[in-house]
């Protein structure tokens, strides 16, 4: 087993792209995103707004016309279309788009079509090698979440970013002829999570009061752990709003030497952000400054307290707050 490493607040700043006076729109990170559907249309509109909230250039959608105008009336600075055109620098896929089961709908095949696509040139026919092919090593990093996951090929390289709660990876498990359930993997989330992403190849973040994310064995990576999982992140829509944060890391990230880029940490130091955003959310309204709520943050042995309830698009509107406080960090 790798060993664990356990994030600090000031980590998530190291992921955190700085603009200067050369950047531009596409310089500072593209985004593309094919999530939401004419059934969930909202998950559309949590992952492109949380994600053109992380500090990225663009945000570039695909999906049905419904979730399109959804998504321009909420950010009308994302750029909208039926499929996804143009160059991107990571991309976010499954948020609120049907698994096979449940795909009902024309529109909805299409989308699940258009990813299944992107995600064939991502497949690995290698089982224990960090071998790519020179056109693999092009790709932009990929987020697959929920509906996305039975679409994945069944071997495939770390730049795949898996995040599934613990029912989707049991169901993924179940792929590859393996009966593990969602409270096996509740009460031991690292052993399974560094279990997936030696089946699949992929690096594996597994959401849940604990969140945990691992890459393959072969990579001598460590097995990473947020620090912070606020229990009230267990909302409809937190999910799609961790997979924006996180491909927009993603699009920001170094790409100097591409080959040596550590997708976990880049992973876990969203699932951080993310849990940050949750607590400023819950305490906003406390009478507390956003400043000294960061310094009890520092200070605490172990997470904060929340003081309210919280909604998905509570976490976003708390994001710029963070990510400034984050980046004056470096």
């Amino acid at each position: 087993m790798s060993p664990l490493v356990n994030l600090a607040t000031k980590d998530a700043s190291k992921c955190l792209k700085i603009p200067d006076q050369s950047s531009n729109k596409y310089s500072r990170g593209v985004l593309g995103v094919i999530t939401g559907s004419n059934e969930y249309p909202g998950a559309a509109v949590l992952s492109t707004r949380a994600a053109a909230y992380s500090n990225i250039g663009m945000v570039r959608y695909s999906g049905p016309l419904r979730a399109q105008n959804l998504v321009l009336q909420a950010s009308p600075e994302v750029v909208a279309s039926q499929n996804l055109q143009g160059k991107v620098d990571a991309i976010t896929v499954g948020s609120g788009i049907p698994d096979a089961e449940h795909c009902n709908s024309e529109s909805a095949q299409e989308q699940r079509e258009q990813i299944a696509n992107i995600l064939k040139n991502y497949e690995n026919e290698s089982q224990s090698s960090n071998i790519q092919s020179q056109s693999q090593s092009a790709l932009p990093p990929i987020c697959v979440d929920a509906g996305a996951l039975d679409l994945l090929p069944k071997k495939v390289c770390t730049k795949v970013v898996l995040t599934p709660h613990a029912g989707e990876l049991s169901s993924l498990f179940k792929r590859y002829d393996l009966e593990i359930s969602a409270q096996e993997i509740l009460k031991n989330p690292v052993e399974y999570a560094q279990k997936a992403a030696d089946l699949t190849g992929a690096t594996v973040l597994v959401k849940g009061a604990t969140t945990v994310v691992a890459s393959p064995s072969y990579t001598h990576t460590p097995i990473y752990v947020a620090q912070y999982g606020p229990t009230w992140l267990a909302t409809a829509g937190s999910g799609d709003v961790l997979a924006g944060i996180l491909g927009a890391l993603l699009a920001q990230r170094e790409k100097k030497d591409q080959s040596r880029t550590n997708y976990a940490f880049i992973a876990a130091n969203a699932a951080v952000i993310h849990g940050i955003c949750a607590v400023f959310a819950s305490r906003s309204s406390g009478g507390n400054s956003y400043a000294q709520l960061v310094q009890d943050m520092l200070k605490a042995k172990k997470p904060l307290a929340l003081e309210h309830p919280i909604v998905a698009s509570d976490i976003i509107s708390a994001l710029p707050h963070v990510l400034g406080i984050l980046i004056n960090m470096k």
